[in-house]
Formats: structure tokens, C-alpha cells, sequence
């Protein structure tokens, strides 16, 4: 059974949801996602690209590896 809600949402998100093809399906499995973690986040649920841009937001990263990781994640 499926129902409507009707959410506030950032307009770049929005902008970025609505290239997906099947935008309920990407809406359900993330909230799924965040429920069922409830803040646990672990490392090895995290895509390549999310640890990418973890590293990328560090201050401990040497600027050839910074340079690196841009370069990859703006492919």
C-alpha cells in the first residue's frame, strides 16, 4: 500500500532527485536506509565516493591527495 505525504525539501535537492528515473523508488530507499541505521553509521555501508568526499572535507589531507580526490569526484 502506498500513501502521499507532501515534504519541504532544499531546491537543489529537488533539482538532483528529479534526474532519477523513479524518484519514489531513490525516496524510499533512502529513508529506509536512515531509519534502519538510526545514526549508526559504519564504514563499510559507506559507497567509495562518500569515503571519497570524507576524506576531501578533512583538514589532515595532504593537498596532493585533496587534488587527487577532486579530480575523481567531479568526473
Amino acid at each position: 500500500m502506498r500513501i502521499n505525504r507532501t515534504f519541504s525539501i532544499p531546491y537543489d535537492l529537488a533539482q538532483d532527485l528529479k534526474k532519477k528515473h523513479n524518484q519514489s523508488e531513490t525516496v524510499t530507499r533512502a529513508l529506509r536506509k536512515y531509519l534502519d541505521n538510526q545514526g549508526d553509521s559504519s564504514i563499510e555501508s559507506a559507497s567509495t565516493r562518500q569515503l571519497m568526499a570524507a576524506l576531501l572535507a578533512r583538514n589532515d589531507i595532504d593537498e596532493t591527495m585533496k587534488a587527487l580526490l577532486l579530480q575523481i569526484l567531479t568526473k
